[in-house]
């Protein structure tokens, strides 16, 4: 009989930005479904308040990420729960309308708040759970949640996309820092998800035209390669960006709706490349 996709059983995972109903919320569901114990860290009463829907009751703790004290609060609050960590998913973070906008406009202030909700807060929460895990002898996993933004030129969200792409450097500098302890670190960079805050703006023409496989992703999709990723059916699997985005990072700007190149005008060529007869 195969093993699970993810076997989660008894571990306790940490989901920071746990509320909100999107890929925090289904990362808590997915867990909880693979079988672990859930710290859930939302910075939203309210937000925290909704988990009471959850399959099952997890540990709730109201936190402010970007405030310096906030990880080791997270930390205490998980061990006091439960002994130990196994697992954190980094969750919190994104942008919002007010970061759209030129590079040469961006101020310190805009800059530094992005920085401080998508990169610093990781980097510190990693560092404290990461901590528990060493004094610990456990080892134990992590999955930071990064953007496809990371990957390629993000124009008007050069804060966001700098951040995220620090995002995946600091992964694959906590792997090898980490590894010899048993601890594994990897990163996810979703594409277009559909979510409460982010809504779907985009027209399925829009999909099909960016994204090879034509549509949006859901937040469940990104939650389920974050358990995997966690779980034991990953041992091997560390300093990692997995690109969940239906293909978007790999389908080059210079392809037409029709996925071939838009340079290609020759209609002989056109036709021998799309698999139909030449006019």
């Amino acid at each position: 009989m195969a093993d699970p996709v993810a076997d989660l059983a008894g571990a306790i995972v940490i989901v920071a930005g746990a509320g909100g109903g999107g890929i925090g919320t289904c990362s808590c569901q997915a867990a909880l479904a693979a079988g672990a114990e859930v710290v859930a860290v939302e910075r939203s009463p309210e937000e925290l308040d909704k988990l009471d829907l959850l399959s099952r009751p997890v540990v709730k703790v109201q936190a402010d990420l970007t405030d310096p004290e906030a990880p080791a609060g997270v930390v205490r609050a998980a061990l006091n729960a439960h002994d130990r960590i196994d697992g954190l998913i980094n969750v919190a973070g994104g942008t919002g309308i007010d970061d759209f906008g030129p590079l040469v406009d961006i101020d310190h202030r805009g800059w530094d708040r992005v920085m401080a909700n998508n990169l610093r807060y990781v980097a510190f929460l990693n560092r404290a759970v990461a901590r528990a895990m060493i004094d610990a002898g456990t080892g134990g996993a992590m999955v930071n949640v990064s953007s496809v933004s990371s990957l390629a030129s993000q124009p008007f969200l050069a804060a966001y996309g700098a951040a995220k792409a620090g995002l995946n450097s600091l992964t694959r500098t906590m792997a090898v820092e980490w590894g010899g302890h048993g601890i594994r670190v990897n990163a996810i960079a979703p594409g277009t998800i559909t979510t409460p805050r982010a809504g779907d703006h985009e027209s399925p023409e829009a999909a099909k035209r960016a994204i090879p496989l034509g549509r949006r992703g859901q937040p469940g999709e990104i939650a389920a390669a974050a358990a995997f990723l966690l779980s034991p059916q990953a041992s091997y699997i560390t300093g990692q960006v997995l690109a969940v985005d239906g293909g978007m990072s790999v389908k080059l700007a210079m392809l037409g709706d029709d996925n071939a190149p838009v340079f290609v005008a020759d209609p002989e060529v056109r036709a021998r490349m799309m698999g139909s007869e030449s006019p």
